[in-house]
């Protein structure tokens, strides 16, 4: 669990910093403050910034991940993973993107690099020297006149390890081989704003069906809907093999004699079904949601994010959320106070007002003894 967070040279958040961080947080700030930034970048640390999940990352965002074979001379082409840097364009100062807690060298690191070829003195085992010439990565401040270079990419690293590379000049499905660092991933899951597919859900009710967590569903699911009595995964697909496979969930409802579509009973069973589902698979690791209060009513919040503490503690998952509705970040702020064995902290993204640092992104934290001021004033804090 990470006890900071130090992020730099990402999008928007050049230097950002959070001093503390609870089991489970609440970020919020205005549209277009970092709020999503700051879930991406924490979902690229956790995922050791393999390539895979860069470019779901990079094509989410309809930006570059591959090289224009075909580019028209002359005219200006942006390369692959540029926009994940701060200006949107590699650094030229060689400044790596840096994501993990505040002064510890165990933080991941990308650096931009250049492929060049360097001469090396090899001696055999009878003494005879020869030249030989070997593929190195360098940052664009050792780059010499003298230097010819091979192809540009990423270099990755974390935990101060051996790091790994990402060729951009290998575009090629076929002859690409992603490599991973030594260490393996921390298990994250990611609700995004938008609906996940239903076939994914599925997969992750299987994964729990028939065991306790079934029943921490069902509970769940009771939030919003008290007549619900059980939850169920079909085949929905039509009779062609060459189609795949469509899964749909069906509920059964005390007092109706059939199941029905779950899609049929509104935006909050569907969101709260994607909260319980994806908290499982995020044991023991981060569990990350892009503006909770979608699809959830107001009266609602309180018993969901009481939920979510009791299952964050459970599973030892640390929770980062996004929002900017007050009655989201009122609902967290009870649950927070409430359960004093857990720690919940709520800092604010936005822009710097000082002078030596204007513009700068930062974070402003409320830790549980100002959330009761929250609570008690209304103070703004969005």
């Amino acid at each position: 669990m990470l006890k900071s967070l130090t992020i730099k040279n990402f999008r928007s958040l050049a230097d950002f910093e959070v001093a503390k961080l609870g089991r489970v947080n609440l970020i919020v700030g205005k549209n277009n403050s970092g709020k999503s930034s700051v879930l991406e970048a924490l979902r690229i640390y956790a995922g050791n910034a393999h390539q895979e999940l860069l470019e779901k990352i990079a094509q989410a965002h309809d930006e570059k991940h591959f090289l224009d074979k075909d580019a028209k001379e002359g005219i200006e082409v942006s390369l692959p993973y540029a926009d994940l840097f701060t200006g949107r364009q590699f650094p030229t100062d060689g400044r790596p993107i840096v994501i993990g807690e505040l002064d510890n060298e165990e933080a991941l690191k990308i650096y931009h690099v250049y492929t060049v070829e360097k001469d090396y003195i090899a001696t055999d085992e009878e003494g005879n020297k020869e030249t030989i010439k070997r593929k190195v990565s360098i940052s664009n401040l050792e780059l010499t006149e003298h230097s010819q270079v091979l192809g540009e990419g990423l270099s990755i690293r974390k935990n101060g390890g051996t790091g790994v590379k990402i060729d951009f000049n290998v575009i090629d499905p076929d002859f690409r081989r992603f490599t991973t660092l030594a260490i393996p991933p921390s298990p994250c899951s990611f609700i995004p704003t938008q609906l996940i597919p239903m076939n994914e859900l599925a997969s992750n009710w299987d994964n729990i069906a028939l065991t306790e967590a079934e029943e921490t569903v069902k509970d769940a699911m009771k939030i919003i809907l008290p007549e619900f009595e059980s939850l169920i995964f079909v085949n929905d697909s039509p009779y062609d093999e060459s189609k795949p496979i469509r899964r749909i969930a069906k509920v059964k409802v005390k007092g109706l004699k059939r199941p029905i579509p779950l899609n049929s009973l509104g935006d909050g069973m569907l969101r709260i079904m994607q909260f319980v589902l994806k908290i499982f698979p995020a044991k023991g690791g981060f569990f990350l949601i892009d503006e909770f209060e979608n699809g959830l009513h107001y009266s609602v919040q309180e018993k969901v994010w009481a939920l979510l503490f009791e299952m964050a503690e459970k599973l030892d998952i640390q929770v980062f959320a996004t929002t900017h509705s007050w009655d989201c970040i009122e609902s967290f702020s009870k649950v927070a106070i409430d359960r004093k064995d857990i720690y919940g902290v709520l800092f604010r993204v936005g822009k710097s007002v000082r002078k030596s640092d204007r513009d700068r992104v930062i974070a402003t934290v409320f830790d549980e003894e100002a959330l009761y001021s929250i609570t008690q004033s209304d103070v703004e804090v969005r």
